[in-house]
């Protein structure tokens, strides 16, 4: 998979900012190898975390990420 920036959507912002810190994104999008595609989007899912992503113009634009419990 290749981009050139990762950026925030509104609904990330509004909704799961507060319970996934940015910087936590980031590590988790960098470092994670099993990275599944789902239609036009991208999950990644670790332990501990789940993040949904989708791929615009080599922009990837992180939708929603949730802690799992």
């Amino acid at each position: 998979m290749y981009f050139k920036s990762i950026k925030k959507t509104k609904h990330y912002k509004e909704h799961h900012e507060k319970d996934v810190p940015w910087s936590k994104v980031i590590e988790i999008i960098l470092t994670t190898k099993n990275k599944r595609k789902k239609g036009d989007k991208i999950e990644i899912k670790t332990k501990n975390y789940y993040i949904l992503c989708q791929l615009e113009n080599n922009v990837l634009w992180v939708i929603n990420a949730k802690q799992i419990k």
